[in-house]
């Protein structure tokens, strides 16, 4: 099946194929999901007004992302209901790897900017300070995208193609595949669906 960037999706993976964004083009390829019924929710990454970009720009460099994974799986992601349900015991590949040492960073912001709730500002503090472990990061993402889809449910979007409802996307389908850091000290998560 050929795959065709469409532009009013900022970022997309196709299953088994390779990431676009239109400010950036093409991605690296990732392998494509374990599962046929799994697929990525595109990426709408953070822009900052344009007068302030003018004004800044990019001070700093981006840093790598975090990928969260069950052990012995690569790039497949792992299910947020279970996150949330285990906590720290949950099964994560490098689960007491402290991820933002080596960056200094004290603390990040969170946004989540999905596709047709863009008027669903989340934007969220998380400090990273210290030794914050893969899971213990893993596990406050995951709960502020279930508060995000407990409260968009009742929102109307603008585009129905990833619709958060009972009977559409709700958060026992999340995967978080990874948390990018998209611009500054803005950071968003990759997340992939498994909807039958």
């Amino acid at each position: 099946m050929a795959y065709y960037p469409n532009p009013t999706h900022a970022h997309g993976v196709p299953r088994g194929g390779q990431a676009y964004s239109i400010a950036h083009g093409p991605a690296p390829l990732r392998p494509p999901f374990s599962s046929a019924s799994r697929r990525s929710l595109p990426l709408d990454e953070y822009k900052p007004a344009q007068a302030f970009k003018a004004v800044t720009g990019r001070t700093q460099r981006l840093h790598a992302p975090i990928h969260f994974d069950y052990p012995g799986q690569q790039y497949q992601g792992v299910l947020m209901r279970e996150i949330r349900l285990k906590g720290p015991m949950a099964p994560i590949r490098g689960a007491d790897d402290a991820v933002f040492a080596p960056t200094g960073l004290k603390r990040i912001v969170f946004r989540i900017i999905w596709p047709g709730y863009r008027h669903v500002d989340w934007c969220r503090t998380i400090v990273v300070e210290g030794n914050i472990t893969r899971a213990a990061l893993a596990f406050q993402i995951a709960s502020n995208f279930a508060r995000f889809v407990e409260k968009s449910q009742y929102e109307t979007p603008t585009l129905t193609d990833w619709m958060i409802s009972p009977t559409c996307v709700r958060f026992e389908h999340l995967f978080l595949v990874s948390l990018t850091n998209t611009f500054e000290d803005v950071w968003q998560a990759d997340v992939a669906l498994d909807v039958c």
